[in-house]
Protein backbone atom coordinates (compact mmCIF):
# COMPACT_ATOMS: atom_id res chain seq x y z
CA UNK A 1 0.00 0.00 0.00
CA UNK A 2 2.94 2.11 0.82
CA UNK A 3 4.54 1.73 -2.65
CA UNK A 4 1.12 2.61 -4.69
CA UNK A 5 0.60 5.76 -2.08
CA UNK A 6 4.74 6.67 -2.81
CA UNK A 7 4.20 6.17 -6.95
CA UNK A 8 0.72 8.43 -6.26
CA UNK A 9 2.77 10.99 -4.66
CA UNK A 10 5.41 11.18 -7.31
CA UNK A 11 2.66 11.76 -10.31
CA UNK A 12 1.41 14.57 -8.10
CA UNK A 13 5.02 16.41 -7.71
CA UNK A 14 4.97 15.94 -11.34
CA UNK A 15 1.85 17.34 -11.89
CA UNK A 16 2.84 20.24 -9.83
CA UNK A 17 6.47 20.57 -11.23
CA UNK A 18 4.37 20.80 -15.06
CA UNK A 19 1.78 23.29 -13.55
CA UNK A 20 3.73 25.83 -11.51
CA UNK A 21 5.04 27.46 -14.53
CA UNK A 22 4.18 31.35 -15.37
CA UNK A 23 5.82 32.09 -18.85
CA UNK A 24 3.97 35.66 -18.71
CA UNK A 25 5.46 36.65 -15.14
CA UNK A 26 8.82 34.67 -15.87
CA UNK A 27 10.13 35.60 -19.29
CA UNK A 28 9.35 38.00 -22.57
CA UNK A 29 10.09 37.31 -25.75
CA UNK A 30 11.42 40.51 -27.16
CA UNK A 31 12.02 39.26 -31.04
CA UNK A 32 11.41 36.27 -32.96
CA UNK A 33 13.04 35.20 -36.40
CA UNK A 34 12.64 32.49 -38.69
CA UNK A 35 14.54 31.19 -42.05
CA UNK A 36 12.96 28.85 -43.80
CA UNK A 37 15.05 27.31 -46.86
CA UNK A 38 12.84 25.21 -48.59
CA UNK A 39 14.58 22.04 -50.90
CA UNK A 40 14.22 20.30 -54.31
CA UNK A 41 12.38 17.14 -52.52
CA UNK A 42 9.70 19.60 -50.64
CA UNK A 43 11.27 19.35 -47.09
CA UNK A 44 13.02 22.45 -45.29
CA UNK A 45 15.59 23.72 -43.23
CA UNK A 46 14.36 25.56 -40.39
CA UNK A 47 16.50 28.05 -38.07
CA UNK A 48 14.32 30.38 -35.33
CA UNK A 49 15.90 32.27 -32.67
CA UNK A 50 14.11 34.03 -29.80
CA UNK A 51 15.33 36.72 -27.70
CA UNK A 52 14.17 35.79 -24.19
CA UNK A 53 14.49 38.45 -20.93
CA UNK A 54 14.41 36.51 -18.14
CA UNK A 55 12.53 38.59 -15.42
CA UNK A 56 12.72 36.15 -12.19
CA UNK A 57 15.79 34.93 -11.12
CA UNK A 58 13.55 31.53 -9.91
CA UNK A 59 12.14 30.70 -12.93
CA UNK A 60 10.59 27.68 -14.66
CA UNK A 61 14.11 27.27 -16.09
CA UNK A 62 13.32 27.06 -20.08
CA UNK A 63 10.81 27.64 -22.80
CA UNK A 64 9.21 25.98 -24.71
CA UNK A 65 9.12 26.40 -28.42
CA UNK A 66 5.83 24.60 -30.35
CA UNK A 67 6.32 23.35 -33.47
CA UNK A 68 3.38 22.33 -35.60
CA UNK A 69 2.94 19.01 -37.54
CA UNK A 70 -0.71 18.30 -38.28
CA UNK A 71 -2.08 19.78 -41.77
CA UNK A 72 -5.64 18.63 -43.29
CA UNK A 73 -6.05 18.75 -46.94
CA UNK A 74 -8.95 17.35 -49.46
CA UNK A 75 -7.99 14.37 -48.19
CA UNK A 76 -7.99 14.36 -44.65
CA UNK A 77 -5.89 15.20 -41.35
CA UNK A 78 -1.93 14.47 -42.27
CA UNK A 79 1.69 14.92 -40.29
CA UNK A 80 4.81 16.13 -41.28
CA UNK A 81 7.64 14.59 -40.78
CA UNK A 82 9.84 16.78 -37.85
CA UNK A 83 13.93 15.91 -37.58
CA UNK A 84 15.20 17.99 -34.57
CA UNK A 85 18.90 19.30 -35.20
CA UNK A 86 20.14 21.59 -32.65
CA UNK A 87 18.35 22.87 -29.76
CA UNK A 88 20.67 26.35 -28.20
CA UNK A 89 20.80 29.00 -25.53
CA UNK A 90 23.03 31.86 -25.87
CA UNK A 91 24.75 29.89 -28.64
CA UNK A 92 25.78 27.10 -26.79
CA UNK A 93 24.11 23.35 -26.82
CA UNK A 94 21.49 23.17 -24.08
CA UNK A 95 19.39 20.50 -22.49
CA UNK A 96 16.30 19.99 -24.35
CA UNK A 97 13.60 17.48 -24.64
CA UNK A 98 10.00 17.14 -26.72
CA UNK A 99 6.83 16.16 -25.83
CA UNK A 100 3.85 15.10 -28.50
CA UNK A 101 0.77 16.83 -29.20
CA UNK A 102 -1.59 16.52 -31.33
CA UNK A 103 -1.38 19.30 -33.39
CA UNK A 104 2.99 19.14 -32.92
CA UNK A 105 5.91 18.88 -30.96
CA UNK A 106 6.45 21.23 -27.94
CA UNK A 107 10.53 21.39 -28.18
CA UNK A 108 11.72 22.33 -24.19
CA UNK A 109 14.88 24.12 -24.32
CA UNK A 110 16.93 25.10 -20.69
CA UNK A 111 18.24 23.69 -17.55
CA UNK A 112 17.24 19.94 -16.47
CA UNK A 113 15.49 19.27 -13.64
CA UNK A 114 16.33 17.32 -11.11
CA UNK A 115 16.51 17.22 -7.09
CA UNK A 116 20.27 18.36 -6.46
CA UNK A 117 20.82 20.84 -9.28
CA UNK A 118 19.62 24.44 -9.66
CA UNK A 119 16.91 25.03 -12.62
CA UNK A 120 16.39 28.33 -12.83
CA UNK A 121 17.89 30.15 -15.56
CA UNK A 122 20.24 33.20 -15.37
CA UNK A 123 17.99 37.01 -15.10
CA UNK A 124 18.66 39.00 -17.98
CA UNK A 125 18.88 38.53 -21.41
CA UNK A 126 19.22 35.29 -23.31
CA UNK A 127 18.87 33.79 -27.15
CA UNK A 128 16.94 30.88 -27.86
CA UNK A 129 18.01 29.21 -31.09
CA UNK A 130 16.59 25.65 -32.75
CA UNK A 131 16.93 24.37 -35.99
CA UNK A 132 15.06 21.14 -37.47
CA UNK A 133 14.33 19.45 -40.76
CA UNK A 134 10.39 19.80 -42.06
CA UNK A 135 8.88 17.22 -44.45
CA UNK A 136 5.48 16.30 -45.95
CA UNK A 137 5.22 20.34 -47.02
CA UNK A 138 3.74 19.64 -51.02
CA UNK A 139 -0.31 18.35 -51.70
CA UNK A 140 -1.29 17.56 -55.07
CA UNK A 141 -4.46 19.53 -56.30
CA UNK A 142 -4.82 18.53 -59.60
CA UNK A 143 -1.74 19.27 -62.03
CA UNK A 144 -0.27 22.18 -59.53
CA UNK A 145 1.60 21.63 -56.39
CA UNK A 146 0.88 23.56 -53.45
CA UNK A 147 3.54 23.90 -51.10
CA UNK A 148 2.05 24.93 -47.51
CA UNK A 149 4.48 26.55 -45.17
CA UNK A 150 2.88 26.22 -41.47
CA UNK A 151 2.60 29.61 -39.91
CA UNK A 152 4.31 28.35 -36.43
CA UNK A 153 5.34 31.87 -35.55
CA UNK A 154 2.35 33.48 -35.02
CA UNK A 155 2.05 31.93 -31.66
CA UNK A 156 5.07 32.40 -29.41
CA UNK A 157 4.05 32.09 -25.86
CA UNK A 158 2.74 36.03 -24.96
CA UNK A 159 2.22 37.10 -28.35
CA UNK A 160 3.99 40.18 -27.49
CA UNK A 161 6.70 40.46 -30.04
CA UNK A 162 7.02 40.69 -33.67
CA UNK A 163 7.94 37.89 -35.72
CA UNK A 164 9.91 38.00 -39.00
CA UNK A 165 10.66 34.94 -41.42
CA UNK A 166 12.80 34.69 -44.53
CA UNK A 167 11.22 31.41 -46.97
CA UNK A 168 13.69 30.75 -49.47
CA UNK A 169 11.89 28.31 -51.96
CA UNK A 170 12.26 27.40 -55.42
CA UNK A 171 11.73 29.04 -58.47
CA UNK A 172 8.31 29.22 -60.38
CA UNK A 173 5.97 29.91 -57.78
CA UNK A 174 2.83 31.86 -57.49
CA UNK A 175 2.03 33.16 -53.96
CA UNK A 176 -1.39 32.60 -52.31
CA UNK A 177 -2.21 35.63 -50.68
CA UNK A 178 -4.66 35.43 -47.83
CA UNK A 179 -8.16 36.48 -47.98
CA UNK A 180 -8.62 38.23 -44.81
CA UNK A 181 -9.31 41.58 -44.06
CA UNK A 182 -6.96 43.34 -42.62
CA UNK A 183 -4.94 40.50 -43.55
CA UNK A 184 -3.15 38.06 -40.86
CA UNK A 185 0.75 38.83 -41.83
CA UNK A 186 2.25 40.95 -44.73
CA UNK A 187 4.47 39.38 -47.05
CA UNK A 188 7.14 40.59 -49.53
CA UNK A 189 8.51 39.01 -52.15
CA UNK A 190 11.78 40.46 -52.61
CA UNK A 191 13.34 38.13 -55.25
CA UNK A 192 11.64 35.07 -57.45
CA UNK A 193 13.36 32.80 -54.83
CA UNK A 194 12.91 34.57 -51.81
CA UNK A 195 9.86 35.98 -49.58
CA UNK A 196 9.85 37.99 -46.35
CA UNK A 197 7.14 37.55 -43.99
CA UNK A 198 6.43 40.16 -41.27
CA UNK A 199 3.63 38.95 -37.92
CA UNK A 200 2.98 41.61 -35.70
CA UNK A 201 2.38 41.43 -32.23
CA UNK A 202 -1.05 39.87 -31.63
CA UNK A 203 -3.56 37.90 -29.00
CA UNK A 204 -2.94 34.48 -28.04
CA UNK A 205 -6.24 33.52 -29.36
CA UNK A 206 -4.97 34.54 -33.30
CA UNK A 207 -4.85 31.50 -35.55
CA UNK A 208 -2.94 32.62 -38.83
CA UNK A 209 -3.27 30.42 -41.88
CA UNK A 210 -0.38 28.98 -43.39
CA UNK A 211 1.32 29.86 -46.13
CA UNK A 212 0.69 28.88 -49.93
CA UNK A 213 3.33 28.98 -52.61
CA UNK A 214 1.34 27.49 -56.11
CA UNK A 215 3.63 25.65 -58.54
CA UNK A 216 3.52 23.37 -61.68
CA UNK A 217 3.36 19.61 -61.58
CA UNK A 218 6.75 18.10 -61.29
CA UNK A 219 8.75 20.94 -59.64
CA UNK A 220 9.26 18.86 -56.17
CA UNK A 221 10.07 14.93 -56.00
CA UNK A 222 7.35 12.93 -55.44
CA UNK A 223 7.24 10.91 -53.17
CA UNK A 224 9.05 6.87 -52.71
CA UNK A 225 6.43 4.37 -52.66
CA UNK A 226 8.40 3.55 -49.33
CA UNK A 227 7.63 7.02 -48.36
CA UNK A 228 4.52 6.85 -49.11
CA UNK A 229 3.26 3.86 -47.26
CA UNK A 230 5.34 5.45 -43.80
CA UNK A 231 3.39 8.51 -44.59
CA UNK A 232 0.10 6.42 -44.53
CA UNK A 233 0.89 4.40 -41.42
CA UNK A 234 2.16 7.76 -39.45
CA UNK A 235 -1.32 9.46 -40.27
CA UNK A 236 -3.41 6.53 -39.17
CA UNK A 237 -1.17 5.51 -36.07
CA UNK A 238 -2.56 7.50 -33.44
CA UNK A 239 -6.57 6.39 -34.55
CA UNK A 240 -5.44 2.91 -34.61
CA UNK A 241 -4.00 2.14 -31.25
CA UNK A 242 -6.66 4.39 -29.66
CA UNK A 243 -10.04 2.14 -31.43
CA UNK A 244 -7.52 -0.87 -30.57
CA UNK A 245 -7.86 -0.85 -27.06
CA UNK A 246 -11.62 -0.82 -26.37
CA UNK A 247 -11.83 -3.13 -29.17
CA UNK A 248 -9.37 -5.44 -27.06
CA UNK A 249 -11.31 -4.90 -23.76
CA UNK A 250 -14.74 -5.34 -25.91
CA UNK A 251 -13.97 -8.30 -27.57
CA UNK A 252 -12.51 -10.47 -24.54
CA UNK A 253 -15.17 -9.36 -22.21
CA UNK A 254 -17.89 -10.32 -24.68
CA UNK A 255 -15.86 -13.50 -25.68
CA UNK A 256 -16.21 -14.32 -21.53
CA UNK A 257 -19.33 -13.80 -20.73
CA UNK A 258 -20.21 -15.71 -24.38
CA UNK A 259 -18.48 -18.80 -22.99
CA UNK A 260 -19.69 -18.07 -19.31
CA UNK A 261 -23.01 -18.59 -20.83
CA UNK A 262 -22.14 -22.00 -22.73
CA UNK A 263 -22.75 -24.07 -20.02
CA UNK A 264 -24.57 -27.82 -20.53
CA UNK A 265 -27.93 -28.54 -18.92
CA UNK A 266 -28.26 -28.25 -15.20
CA UNK A 267 -27.97 -32.28 -14.47
CA UNK A 268 -30.21 -33.01 -11.07
CA UNK A 269 -27.99 -36.42 -10.84
CA UNK A 270 -24.99 -35.69 -7.91
CA UNK A 271 -21.93 -35.43 -9.43
CA UNK A 272 -19.66 -36.93 -6.83
CA UNK A 273 -16.55 -36.67 -8.67
CA UNK A 274 -16.76 -33.01 -8.30
CA UNK A 275 -18.27 -32.42 -5.04
CA UNK A 276 -15.26 -34.64 -3.93
CA UNK A 277 -12.71 -31.74 -5.10
CA UNK A 278 -14.22 -29.12 -2.88
CA UNK A 279 -14.53 -28.67 0.86
CA UNK A 280 -17.62 -28.45 3.09
CA UNK A 281 -16.68 -24.92 3.99
CA UNK A 282 -16.58 -23.96 0.17
CA UNK A 283 -19.81 -25.51 0.10
CA UNK A 284 -20.77 -23.50 2.86
CA UNK A 285 -19.81 -19.91 0.56
CA UNK A 286 -21.47 -21.15 -2.58
CA UNK A 287 -24.81 -22.22 -0.75
CA UNK A 288 -24.84 -18.80 0.66
CA UNK A 289 -23.34 -16.37 -2.27
CA UNK A 290 -20.40 -16.03 -0.04
CA UNK A 291 -22.44 -13.71 2.67
CA UNK A 292 -21.01 -12.89 6.11
CA UNK A 293 -23.25 -15.30 7.65
CA UNK A 294 -21.27 -18.32 5.30
CA UNK A 295 -18.16 -18.35 8.62
CA UNK A 296 -20.52 -20.09 10.76
CA UNK A 297 -21.59 -22.79 8.55
CA UNK A 298 -18.06 -23.32 6.92
CA UNK A 299 -16.53 -23.76 10.47
CA UNK A 300 -18.75 -26.48 11.82
CA UNK A 301 -18.87 -27.89 8.61
CA UNK A 302 -15.01 -28.48 8.54
CA UNK A 303 -15.23 -29.49 12.30
CA UNK A 304 -17.70 -32.06 10.80
CA UNK A 305 -15.00 -33.13 8.32
CA UNK A 306 -12.38 -33.61 10.64
CA UNK A 307 -15.05 -35.47 12.81
CA UNK A 308 -15.73 -38.20 10.03
CA UNK A 309 -11.98 -38.34 8.73
CA UNK A 310 -11.47 -39.51 12.94
CA UNK A 311 -8.76 -36.20 13.34
CA UNK A 312 -10.74 -36.00 16.93
CA UNK A 313 -14.11 -36.59 18.82
CA UNK A 314 -16.76 -34.32 18.95
CA UNK A 315 -19.83 -33.84 21.75
CA UNK A 316 -22.00 -33.11 18.81
CA UNK A 317 -22.78 -30.57 15.99
CA UNK A 318 -24.09 -27.63 17.47
CA UNK A 319 -22.21 -24.51 19.41
CA UNK A 320 -21.74 -26.14 22.85
CA UNK A 321 -19.71 -28.92 21.20
CA UNK A 322 -16.35 -30.16 22.84
CA UNK A 323 -13.54 -32.21 21.03
CA UNK A 324 -11.05 -34.52 22.44
CA UNK A 325 -8.44 -36.84 21.59
CA UNK A 326 -6.68 -35.22 19.13
CA UNK A 327 -5.36 -37.49 16.27
CA UNK A 328 -3.78 -35.19 13.35
CA UNK A 329 -0.50 -34.27 15.09
CA UNK A 330 0.58 -37.31 15.43
CA UNK A 331 -0.65 -38.43 11.91
CA UNK A 332 1.79 -35.90 10.48
CA UNK A 333 4.75 -37.16 12.44
CA UNK A 334 3.76 -40.16 10.47
CA UNK A 335 4.83 -38.83 7.32
CA UNK A 336 5.22 -42.68 5.49
CA UNK A 337 1.55 -43.86 7.40
CA UNK A 338 -1.12 -41.07 7.75
CA UNK A 339 1.17 -37.84 6.55
CA UNK A 340 -0.39 -38.19 3.38
CA UNK A 341 -3.79 -38.44 4.56
CA UNK A 342 -2.98 -35.43 6.65
CA UNK A 343 -2.37 -32.83 3.26
CA UNK A 344 -4.69 -34.61 1.19
CA UNK A 345 -7.41 -32.44 3.47
CA UNK A 346 -8.41 -29.12 2.32
CA UNK A 347 -6.58 -26.18 3.51
CA UNK A 348 -9.49 -24.66 5.41
CA UNK A 349 -10.73 -28.12 7.42
CA UNK A 350 -6.52 -27.84 8.03
CA UNK A 351 -6.91 -24.60 9.25
CA UNK A 352 -10.46 -25.09 11.53
CA UNK A 353 -8.25 -27.81 12.73
CA UNK A 354 -4.99 -25.66 13.74
CA UNK A 355 -7.72 -23.02 15.52
CA UNK A 356 -8.85 -25.71 17.49
CA UNK A 357 -5.48 -27.57 18.50
CA UNK A 358 -4.74 -23.99 20.01
CA UNK A 359 -7.33 -23.89 22.53
CA UNK A 360 -6.51 -25.13 26.10
CA UNK A 361 -8.20 -28.28 26.88
CA UNK A 362 -10.06 -28.61 30.14
CA UNK A 363 -10.09 -32.31 30.99
CA UNK A 364 -8.90 -33.34 27.67
CA UNK A 365 -11.46 -31.54 26.05
CA UNK A 366 -11.52 -28.69 24.14
CA UNK A 367 -14.33 -25.96 23.13
CA UNK A 368 -15.05 -25.84 19.90
CA UNK A 369 -16.71 -22.34 20.42
CA UNK A 370 -14.06 -20.86 21.86
CA UNK A 371 -11.84 -21.86 18.83
CA UNK A 372 -14.35 -20.23 16.53
CA UNK A 373 -14.01 -16.86 17.52
CA UNK A 374 -11.76 -14.45 14.85
CA UNK A 375 -11.87 -16.55 12.55
CA UNK A 376 -14.40 -15.21 9.85
CA UNK A 377 -11.64 -13.00 8.23
CA UNK A 378 -8.80 -15.71 7.88
CA UNK A 379 -11.63 -18.50 7.34
CA UNK A 380 -12.95 -16.65 4.00
CA UNK A 381 -9.73 -15.67 2.73
CA UNK A 382 -8.86 -19.80 2.85
CA UNK A 383 -12.13 -20.71 1.27
CA UNK A 384 -11.82 -18.03 -1.12
CA UNK A 385 -8.11 -19.04 -2.33
CA UNK A 386 -9.33 -22.34 -2.83
CA UNK A 387 -12.30 -20.70 -5.49
CA UNK A 388 -9.42 -19.23 -7.37
CA UNK A 389 -7.57 -22.18 -7.70
CA UNK A 390 -10.45 -23.74 -9.00
CA UNK A 391 -10.42 -21.51 -11.40
CA UNK A 392 -6.91 -21.39 -12.17
CA UNK A 393 -4.65 -18.73 -14.06
CA UNK A 394 -6.03 -16.76 -16.04
CA UNK A 395 -3.09 -15.50 -18.36
CA UNK A 396 -5.07 -14.16 -20.91
CA UNK A 397 -6.95 -11.72 -18.18
CA UNK A 398 -3.33 -10.17 -16.99
CA UNK A 399 -1.85 -10.00 -21.28
CA UNK A 400 -5.55 -8.03 -21.94
CA UNK A 401 -5.00 -5.48 -18.89
CA UNK A 402 -1.18 -5.53 -20.18
CA UNK A 403 -2.41 -4.36 -23.82
CA UNK A 404 -4.91 -2.17 -23.17
CA UNK A 405 -3.02 -0.42 -20.15
CA UNK A 406 -0.10 0.18 -23.06
CA UNK A 407 -2.14 1.21 -25.70
CA UNK A 408 -3.73 3.78 -23.14
CA UNK A 409 0.20 5.20 -22.69
CA UNK A 410 1.01 4.81 -26.02
CA UNK A 411 -2.14 7.67 -27.11
CA UNK A 412 -1.50 9.79 -23.84
CA UNK A 413 2.17 9.85 -24.94
CA UNK A 414 1.62 10.74 -28.83
CA UNK A 415 -1.42 12.71 -27.69
CA UNK A 416 0.34 14.91 -25.21
CA UNK A 417 -2.15 13.81 -22.45
CA UNK A 418 -0.09 11.77 -20.43
CA UNK A 419 0.07 13.95 -17.43
CA UNK A 420 -3.48 15.00 -17.73
CA UNK A 421 -4.19 11.30 -18.00
CA UNK A 422 -2.13 10.48 -14.78
CA UNK A 423 -4.17 13.15 -12.87
CA UNK A 424 -7.56 11.13 -14.62
CA UNK A 425 -5.71 7.85 -12.87
CA UNK A 426 -4.94 9.38 -9.50
CA UNK A 427 -8.11 11.01 -8.93
CA UNK A 428 -9.86 7.22 -10.03
CA UNK A 429 -7.31 5.44 -7.59
CA UNK A 430 -8.09 7.46 -4.45
CA UNK A 431 -11.71 7.76 -5.47
CA UNK A 432 -11.63 3.52 -5.30
CA UNK A 433 -9.29 3.58 -2.56
CA UNK A 434 -11.96 5.54 -0.68
CA UNK A 435 -14.92 3.47 -1.42
CA UNK A 436 -12.54 0.35 -0.87
CA UNK A 437 -12.40 1.70 2.65
CA UNK A 438 -15.95 2.82 3.29
CA UNK A 439 -17.04 -0.65 2.35
CA UNK A 440 -14.36 -2.88 4.34
CA UNK A 441 -13.69 -0.40 7.44
CA UNK A 442 -11.75 -3.25 9.05
CA UNK A 443 -8.77 -3.21 6.40
CA UNK A 444 -7.77 -0.21 8.24
CA UNK A 445 -9.12 -1.17 11.80
CA UNK A 446 -5.24 -2.69 12.78
CA UNK A 447 -2.96 -0.30 14.21
CA UNK A 448 -0.86 1.79 11.21
CA UNK A 449 2.37 4.11 11.90
CA UNK A 450 3.20 7.14 11.23
CA UNK A 451 3.98 6.97 7.63
CA UNK A 452 0.82 5.08 6.82
CA UNK A 453 -1.16 7.77 9.08
CA UNK A 454 0.22 10.61 7.24
CA UNK A 455 -0.23 9.01 3.79
CA UNK A 456 -3.92 8.81 4.21
CA UNK A 457 -4.49 11.55 5.69
CA UNK A 458 -2.25 14.27 4.03
CA UNK A 459 -1.15 12.38 0.83
CA UNK A 460 -4.34 11.13 -0.36
CA UNK A 461 -6.13 14.13 -0.14
CA UNK A 462 -3.34 16.44 -1.20
CA UNK A 463 -3.23 14.37 -4.60
CA UNK A 464 -6.77 14.30 -5.30
CA UNK A 465 -6.87 18.14 -4.56
CA UNK A 466 -3.65 18.58 -7.29
CA UNK A 467 -5.11 16.38 -9.67
CA UNK A 468 -8.45 18.23 -9.38
CA UNK A 469 -6.86 21.20 -9.96
CA UNK A 470 -4.32 20.38 -13.12
CA UNK A 471 -7.40 18.85 -14.50
CA UNK A 472 -10.03 22.09 -14.37
CA UNK A 473 -6.98 24.62 -15.03
CA UNK A 474 -5.29 21.97 -18.08
CA UNK A 475 -6.86 23.17 -21.75
CA UNK A 476 -7.55 20.10 -23.86
CA UNK A 477 -7.21 21.35 -27.68
CA UNK A 478 -10.13 20.00 -29.69
CA UNK A 479 -7.97 17.99 -31.81
CA UNK A 480 -6.97 16.30 -28.22
CA UNK A 481 -11.01 15.50 -27.15
CA UNK A 482 -11.42 12.72 -29.38
CA UNK A 483 -7.82 10.48 -28.27
CA UNK A 484 -8.43 11.64 -24.44
CA UNK A 485 -12.41 9.88 -25.17
CA UNK A 486 -10.30 6.82 -25.81
CA UNK A 487 -7.78 6.85 -22.97
CA UNK A 488 -11.12 7.11 -21.18
CA UNK A 489 -12.14 4.05 -22.55
CA UNK A 490 -9.30 2.47 -22.18
CA UNK A 491 -9.55 3.28 -18.74
CA UNK A 492 -13.04 1.89 -18.51
CA UNK A 493 -11.72 -1.18 -20.23
CA UNK A 494 -9.08 -1.90 -17.90
CA UNK A 495 -11.84 -1.87 -15.21
CA UNK A 496 -14.43 -3.90 -17.25
CA UNK A 497 -11.29 -6.76 -17.62
CA UNK A 498 -10.63 -7.08 -13.97
CA UNK A 499 -14.08 -7.26 -12.94
CA UNK A 500 -14.27 -10.27 -15.04
CA UNK A 501 -11.89 -11.86 -12.24
CA UNK A 502 -15.25 -11.87 -10.37
CA UNK A 503 -17.54 -13.26 -12.95
CA UNK A 504 -17.46 -17.31 -12.31
CA UNK A 505 -15.61 -19.69 -15.20
CA UNK A 506 -17.93 -22.82 -16.08
CA UNK A 507 -16.49 -24.96 -13.77
CA UNK A 508 -16.95 -22.21 -10.95
CA UNK A 509 -20.62 -22.41 -11.81
CA UNK A 510 -20.88 -26.29 -12.27
CA UNK A 511 -19.28 -26.57 -8.99
CA UNK A 512 -22.13 -24.44 -7.50
CA UNK A 513 -24.85 -26.24 -9.42
CA UNK A 514 -23.48 -29.57 -7.98
CA UNK A 515 -23.71 -28.06 -4.67
CA UNK A 516 -27.63 -27.07 -4.86
CA UNK A 517 -28.22 -30.68 -6.37
CA UNK A 518 -26.47 -32.26 -3.56
CA UNK A 519 -28.84 -29.75 -1.09
CA UNK A 520 -31.97 -31.25 -3.15
CA UNK A 521 -30.85 -34.54 -2.14
CA UNK A 522 -29.85 -34.20 1.19
CA UNK A 523 -33.30 -32.96 2.18
CA UNK A 524 -34.79 -36.14 -0.04
CA UNK A 525 -35.80 -33.86 -2.91
CA UNK A 526 -34.17 -35.60 -5.78
CA UNK A 527 -32.35 -39.10 -5.70
CA UNK A 528 -28.63 -40.13 -5.35
CA UNK A 529 -26.41 -42.56 -3.92
CA UNK A 530 -28.00 -45.24 -1.81
CA UNK A 531 -27.49 -44.86 1.39
CA UNK A 532 -25.46 -46.37 3.69
CA UNK A 533 -23.39 -45.80 7.00
CA UNK A 534 -20.48 -44.89 4.89
CA UNK A 535 -22.45 -42.57 2.54
CA UNK A 536 -23.77 -40.72 5.70
CA UNK A 537 -20.56 -40.27 7.06
CA UNK A 538 -19.43 -39.16 3.91
CA UNK A 539 -22.31 -36.25 3.08
CA UNK A 540 -22.55 -35.45 7.03
CA UNK A 541 -20.25 -32.74 6.64
CA UNK A 542 -21.76 -31.23 3.40
CA UNK A 543 -25.82 -31.50 5.23
CA UNK A 544 -23.91 -29.22 8.10
CA UNK A 545 -22.37 -26.78 5.91
CA UNK A 546 -25.93 -26.74 3.76
CA UNK A 547 -28.20 -26.11 6.94
CA UNK A 548 -29.30 -29.63 5.53
CA UNK A 549 -28.16 -31.91 8.74
CA UNK A 550 -31.65 -32.18 10.43
CA UNK A 551 -32.90 -33.70 6.95
CA UNK A 552 -30.08 -35.79 6.26
CA UNK A 553 -29.82 -37.53 10.12
CA UNK A 554 -33.95 -38.07 9.20
CA UNK A 555 -33.46 -40.01 6.33
CA UNK A 556 -30.36 -41.86 7.75
CA UNK A 557 -32.66 -42.56 10.86
CA UNK A 558 -35.52 -43.88 8.54
CA UNK A 559 -32.70 -45.95 6.67
CA UNK A 560 -31.64 -47.48 9.54
CA UNK A 561 -34.92 -48.28 11.02
CA UNK A 562 -36.01 -50.26 7.62
CA UNK A 563 -32.84 -51.93 7.19
CA UNK A 564 -33.81 -53.21 10.74
CA UNK A 565 -30.26 -52.27 12.15
CA UNK A 566 -28.93 -51.81 15.28
CA UNK A 567 -28.36 -48.01 16.54
CA UNK A 568 -25.77 -46.31 15.23
CA UNK A 569 -22.65 -45.18 17.53
CA UNK A 570 -19.89 -43.95 15.39
CA UNK A 571 -16.24 -44.03 17.11
CA UNK A 572 -16.23 -39.95 16.20
CA UNK A 573 -18.88 -39.26 18.72
CA UNK A 574 -18.02 -38.83 22.32
CA UNK A 575 -21.10 -41.17 23.93
CA UNK A 576 -20.42 -39.11 27.72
Amino acid sequence: MLRLFSWLISCAILVMLTSCSDFDREFTVQSAKATIDVSADGTALVSESFDILVKEGENYGGVYVDIPQRFTDVAGSHWRDFDLITARWNGRDEHYFKENNVPGYAIYIGKWHCRNCPADLPAGPGKVEIAYRLGRLVRHEGDRQILSLPAYMGHVHDQGAKKAVTLTIPSGGMLRLSHRDPPAYEITQSAPNEILVSIAAGKGDRVLPDIEIEYPEGTFLSGTSDKLVRWWLSDHFLAFISILGPLIASGFAVSRLASGRRLPAASKAIDTEMLGSISPALAAYLFRNWKADAAKAAFMASVAHLAVKRKFRISGLGEDAEASDLSAKQARGKRKITGARWYSLPAATRFVFERIEKEQPVVDRRRILYASYGVEGELHKTVLAEYQKIRGKDRWISRAVLSILVLGVAVAYFAGLLIFSAAICGLLLVSLAAVGVLREPERISSPMDFRQVLGMCLGLPGLMIISVCYIVTTEVLSEQLPYLVAILLDIAGILVVAAILRVPTPKQRQIRDSVLSLDRYLRGGTDGPAMSVECYEHYLPFAVALDAEHYWTERFNFWQESEKMDAYAPDWRINS
